[in-house]
């Protein structure tokens, strides 16, 4: 090998070496980080109280069947779930419900097993079990409450089929990461396959999440 090419070889090693060095001290630059594929951004903080979530809100939803399909990752960083084969938004945060409730999320229809992601780096606060004599079992069916990291912000994600394995409440999860599957356990009504989502800032009321979500080409709201 001559001088030239042992040089070269030098700077590739230094350039190797450097590039360890800065990941163990976490200064990676955000497209080396980006290009391994981890989450480089972040969802502007929802708050979650420890107590439990209301069930006010979660009955009521569209009455809409499909067949099931279970799906990979999409990678979406600012919305709840993968938007394939199926993703119709139900603009229908505050509506009316029985005995004096309001709706507080949005309905996402879909198809059974598409995938829901973690909004935020967090923790699984709250896991409501379906057919459990937990508080508002009966309408939520399988619930993730999900609390930011940043300032207490939390989401609510309701009627999941499943959840992923290897969560439980007090696991700590990432932005992107999967939490569960679209279902229809709880109150919907068989088929009616849709996610309930909702965003409650900094842990207080409910806030239509329409606004604060990336709506993706794909999905229709109405």
């Amino acid at each position: 090998m001559n001088r030239v090419a042992c040089s070269r070889c030098r700077g590739a090693t230094f350039i190797v070496a450097a590039t360890v060095v800065a990941v163990l001290a976490g200064v990676v630059p955000t497209p080396l980080l980006a290009s391994a594929g981890s989450p480089t951004e972040h969802v502007p903080a929802v708050a979650i109280p420890t107590g439990a979530v209301s069930s006010a809100g979660l009955d009521d939803a569209a009455d809409v069947s499909q067949p099931a399909v279970r799906l990979r990752a999409l990678s979406l960083v600012n919305f709840p779930m993968a938007t394939s084969p199926r993703c119709q938004i139900l603009d229908n945060f505050g509506e009316a419900r029985g005995s004096g409730r309001i709706h507080e999320g949005s309905d996402m229809l879909a198809t059974r097993g598409q995938e829901v992601y973690a909004m935020a780096n967090g923790t699984l606060t709250l896991q409501v079990v379906a057919g459990s004599a937990q508080n508002g079992a009966s309408l939520s069916g399988n619930l993730w409450k999900l609390t930011a990291d940043l300032d207490g912000t939390y989401f609510v994600y309701a009627h999941l089929d499943a959840f992923a394995p290897g969560l439980a409440r007090g696991s700590v999860v990432f932005q992107g990461q999967l939490l569960g599957w679209v279902g229809d356990t709880g109150n919907p009504g068989p088929g009616n396959y849709h996610l309930h989502f909702e965003i409650h800032p900094g842990g207080g009321a409910a806030v239509n999440p329409l606004p604060l979500l990336t709506i993706p080409d794909t999905c229709t709201v109405s």
